[in-house]
């Protein structure tokens, strides 16, 4: 099936082209995503696909995403993609995890009949109901769309974050002074796995020959995704540095191309141990609800941008011009979110923008 969609084969060489040099610190001005819409009527449903169970007909939920691609503009250096939403950290029901859907996100429960630490069994399950749905979603995308659209990799969460949803999330923090070895094997387990799904799964994606992407807004020309450990809000950096940092070198040594996902304030405190991580390519700053939004941050993206690595933001037009204005554009990534505009409102931006 084709898709009538707002972006060129010459489109997507300018992508290729710029986010390569954005990668390689060539390029001399920000990368800025930014996207539009035509208005939908019947409005489509932009639901993470949970709500649809695993039985609901796959392309049925494809031709309601299509309607939103094809109603979509890409300006600046955005591009056509489309990754598989099950929730975040969804290898907690490739593991037993039930799952539950409500308006806002998926909910992934604890394991029943689980007394202990101990008694979690970390399994590939070949056969598991929801790791068939994301792999038969992801394939037939790809067979859909070809390379028009860049497919993208499910939210497979991290490592702490999917045993936090095994375990529950209080037990584990009493877990980690109280049995501290078996965590550690079982978050090197989960990682193990974590980077099985991620090979078939890029297998499948891989196909189109569009480079890769995940739930954030960035591109890769190679095997790339964005690590988080949400959970390490809550554990101190020497915590952060057993159980969490082991997962991250395991997967940016398999990743050409990793992120990770810096999410609110309180893992402020990991933040020099993630600059010290050679393979990391970037991180994402998300200050977090109720906080300011990233040009409230300036010397934090700084100190992320002038170690060498890229970094990632979600700002309005106004905090766009407002980093540009203090800190330059060079290294930067910004999504344009929470700030309505027309396609020429967004170009004549873009245009005002690069020419500062």
């Amino acid at each position: 099936m084709t898709i009538d969609i707002h972006f060129t084969e010459q489109d997507w060489q300018r992508i290729e082209h710029d986010w390569n040099a954005w990668w390689t610190g060539e390029l001399d001005r920000a990368l800025v995503v930014l996207e539009t819409y035509t208005p939908i009527d019947p409005a489509p449903d932009w639901s993470q696909l949970t709500k649809f169970g695993i039985d609901s007909p796959i392309d049925d939920l494809l031709d309601n995403w299509q309607r939103i691609l094809e109603a979509t503009h890409f300006h600046g250096d955005s591009f056509p993609k489309w990754w598989p939403n099950f929730g975040p950290g969804t290898v907690a029901a490739f593991l037993g995890s039930n799952v539950t859907w409500t308006p806002d996100t998926t909910w992934f429960w604890p394991l029943e009949g689980i007394n202990s630490l101990k008694d979690i069994q970390i399994r590939y399950d070949p056969q598991n109901l929801w790791w068939r749905r994301v792999r038969e979603v992801t394939r037939r995308a790809v067979e859909r769309w070809g390379s028009q659209v860049l497919v993208g990799m499910t939210d497979l969460g991290g490592n702490l974050d999917i045993l936090a949803s095994l375990r529950g999330a209080q037990p584990l923090l009493f877990d980690l002074t109280d049995d501290p070895g078996t965590v550690e094997r079982l978050t090197r387990e989960i990682t193990t796995l974590w980077l099985r799904y991620y090979e078939e799964l890029d297998e499948i994606t891989s196909a189109a020959g569009r480079g890769s992407a995940c739930w954030g807004p960035v591109w890769s020309p190679g095997r790339g995704y964005m690590l988080q450990s949400d959970f390490s809000y809550m554990i101190s950096p020497r915590m952060f540095r057993r159980f969490v940092l082991p997962d991250l070198e395991a997967c940016c040594a398999y990743l050409d191309y990793g992120f990770y996902h810096l999410d609110g304030k309180g893992e402020l405190i990991h933040l020099d141990a993630l600059l010290g991580l050679e393979r990391l390519r970037g991180i994402q700053w998300q200050p977090g609800d109720g906080q300011p939004m990233a040009e409230g941050w300036l010397e934090v993206i700084a100190k992320i941008r002038d170690s060498g690595k890229r970094c990632q933001v979600y700002v309005t037009r106004e905090g766009a011009l407002k980093i540009k204005q203090e800190l330059g554009g060079q290294g930067f990534l910004m999504h344009i979110v929470n700030d309505p505009m027309t396609p020429a409102e967004a170009e004549a931006f873009l245009a005002a923008f690069h020419a500062m």
